[in-house]
């Protein structure tokens, strides 16, 4: 028989040392795994590095980035619709209210009250999803905030990778050095030349093996890219949700449309981004701010809805992120780009520049709702001026209450001047 044929013939006679001493019906022990590990060779680093200006990686984060933005936009008008229903379902109700005390009853009658339980459960549906949207809100800026981190993450990890070592490939376990006698050389012995380079050779992936092993544990992409995330991390949960939220352009746009949509006609003010939230970081459903004189609210709103350049009620306003002016779009921009690209604000101070514009839509949507006012008690049509044309210092298109007052007002000063 064959020597190979005989051996494996032995081997199955004979079982082996680890199936002997396994009992039957015993597990198979495996040994402990070891992730599969890559040389760091310079080749490995170049490539970790471009991943930093590697035009798909931008490519993705903008694409990421647009579907956040989406979803802060959606959420802002959801909130804006909801509460903007719920006011109007509100102020129904009211009115069913004082028409059935004009009639003097006393009792709410059948429609009143299958109103008043309509009212109730819209109530309750509309605060739970307006708590779901708010915190929803706060989340898609967290991960705006993380995703604006990532170059900083991605460069802190480049630069751990620049920091280590270059790896050798394994070479399997290293064989312990041996003392070998000094070899005495013969002229013309080519076999011992050759057996004395491989000696060399042994001896320097020996030296190299050993370097390695004393060497310091080398990192791995992974380990690196979450310790940087994590330091990102752990810095932005120092930060309040004051310094988050409250100081966040789309969050002061999400909060002003919520606000409007339920205090559009009483004018009550937005309450001061300090009492959004509690000392807990949690939202303050209790934040309310009352309503001061009359005349800053009229004031407020002549403001809010007139440009101060052009003088006339605004179609597309344009609001800034350096003061609280709001202006008609086509006069601000004009304004700046004669000016070199800056320019004062022509209410205040502050420099003004064109990226710092953006579109209003708080005051959009009180626009759009005094048009359908003024349209329903004075028939104007849609491409004429909203205010009257015989008083232009009546700007207070949007509360009714505030313009008679400032009516009533100027009346009565005409009245004291023609006292003789």
């Amino acid at each position: 028989m064959p020597i190979l044929l005989q051996n494996a013939h032995r081997a199955r006679q004979t079982p082996s040392r680890s199936r002997a001493e396994r009992p039957s019906g015993a597990p198979l022990e495996l040994p402990t795994y070891e992730p599969p590990m890559h040389p760091m060779d310079e080749k490995t680093k170049k490539a970790i590095a471009d991943l930093t200006r590697n035009s798909r990686t931008d490519s993705s984060r903008q694409h990421y980035e647009k579907h956040l933005e989406s979803s802060k936009k959606y959420l802002t008008a959801v909130i804006a619709e909801i509460n903007e229903t719920l006011a109007a379902r509100r102020n129904t109700l009211a009115n069913l209210t004082k028409k059935r005390q004009e009639r003097g009853e006393q009792e709410p009658d059948e429609p009143e009250l299958s109103y008043q339980e309509y009212f109730a459960e819209l109530e309750t549906s509309v605060a739970e999803l307006t708590d779901a949207s708010e915190e929803a809100m706060r989340k898609v800026i967290d991960y705006h905030a993380e995703l604006q981190d990532l170059p900083e993450v991605l460069k802190k990890v480049v630069e751990g990778v620049e920091a280590q070592p270059q790896q050798q490939p394994a070479q399997g376990p290293s064989r312990p050095r041996k003392e070998r006698a000094p070899r005495r050389r013969v002229v013309g012995d080519d076999d011992d030349d050759d057996e004395a380079e491989e000696e060399d050779v042994e001896d320097e992936e020996d030296d190299n093996a050993e370097q390695q092993a004393n060497a310091p544990p080398m990192k791995n992409i992974k380990e690196l890219l979450e310790t940087a995330r994590k330091e990102k991390a752990d810095e932005y949960a120092t930060l309040t949700a004051l310094q988050r939220y409250a100081q966040n352009n789309d969050y002061i746009l999400f909060k002003r449309m919520w606000h409007e949509a339920l205090h559009h006609d009483d004018g009550v003010p937005l309450p001061d981004p300090s009492t959004w939230f509690d000392e807990h970081g949690r939202p303050n459903k209790d934040a309310a701010a009352t309503a001061g004189d009359d005349d800053l609210i009229i004031e407020r709103e002549i403001i809010d809805l007139k440009c101060p350049l052009s003088l006339q009620t605004m179609k597309e306003p344009y609001s800034n992120h350096k003061c609280k002016h709001t202006f008609e779009k086509s006069a601000i921009i004009e304004f700046i780009r004669q000016s070199g690209g800056k320019a004062k604000c022509p209410v205040c101070t502050k420099e003004l520049r064109v990226v710092d514009l953006y579109l209003d839509e708080v005051i959009l949507r009180k626009i759009q709702r005094a048009q359908q006012l003024a349209e329903k008690e004075g028939g104007i049509d849609d491409t004429s001026d909203i205010e009257p044309e015989e008083d232009d210092d009546e700007s207070s298109i949007l509360i009714g209450k505030a313009r008679n007052i400032k009516k009533e007002r100027e009346d009565g000063r005409r009245r004291m001047e023609e006292i003789p």
